[in-house]
This record gives structure tokens, C-alpha cells and sequence, in this order.
């Protein structure tokens, strides 16, 4: 019933304006013996227009405002893979130089060289 409060003078607007239509057509075809039917015809079709517009706007409407609803959703959702990803990933290089330090620790103890290349990536907190 919303929509019906909220679009009511656009439903009337369309009704009223289907049945000038439809009397303006039909207008020559009047007579006596047929009048109550074209009338009952024309008004019955120009109540099916307006409830015909009236899905239309009430769809539309719907959508129109919810296209905005829908994109904001899959932005935080991509947003929120995309931090998750980016986690992951600096706990996985943090892994790497961590195993890195400790077999280089490890080869100093033991007064070994150690000639394997740090990992890709800045070691530091700062990027520095």
C-alpha cells in the first residue's frame, strides 16, 4: 500500500488520462443502445492502464533503489576479500623471513656461511 500513498497522483493522473483516450476514441461509436458497455469497456481498460503503470513505477522505483543497496554490498564484500587477501599474504612473507632469519641464525651458531638470498620483500615494519 505504500507505493499506492506514494504514487497515488500519477495513478490518477494515468486513469483519468486513459479514459479521456479511450472516451475520445470511441466518442463517434456512443449510442444509446450500446452506451453502458463502451463506458464499462473504456473505464475497465483505463483502470487496467493505471494498474499497469502502477507496477511499472513501483518496479522501477524499487529497483532504482536498490541498484545502489546491491553495488555498496559487493564494494564491502570485495573490500573485505580483498583486506583478507592482503593479510594472508603479508602472514605468508612474514613466514618466509622468519624461517629465512632462522636458518641464517642457525648457520651463525654453527660458524657456517650462508649465502641464501633474503626472501622478496621489505623485512621491515616501516617499509624502510
Amino acid at each position: 500500500m505504500r507505493g499506492v500513498e506514494r504514487y497515488w497522483g500519477v495513478y490518477y493522473l494515468i486513469y483519468v488520462v486513459s479514459v479521456a483516450v479511450f472516451l475520445g476514441l470511441q466518442w463517434a461509436s456512443l449510442n444509446r443502445d450500446n452506451y453502458i458497455y463502451l463506458l464499462a469497456a473504456i473505464f475497465g481498460a483505463a483502470v487496467g492502464i493505471a494498474l499497469l503503470s502502477g507496477i511499472f513505477v513501483e518496479g522501477v522505483g524499487r529497483m532504482v533503489l536498490l541498484i545502489p543497496a546491491v553495488v555498496k554490498r559487493l564494494r564491502d564484500q570485495g573490500r573485505e576479500e580483498g583486506l583478507q587477501q592482503g593479510l594472508e599474504g603479508q602472514r605468508n612473507l612474514q613466514q618466509q623471513w622468519m624461517a629465512w632469519y632462522e636458518r641464517h641464525q642457525a648457520a651463525q651458531r654453527d660458524g657456517q656461511p650462508f649465502t641464501e638470498p633474503p626472501p622478496a620483500g621489505p623485512p621491515s615494519r616501516n617499509g624502510k
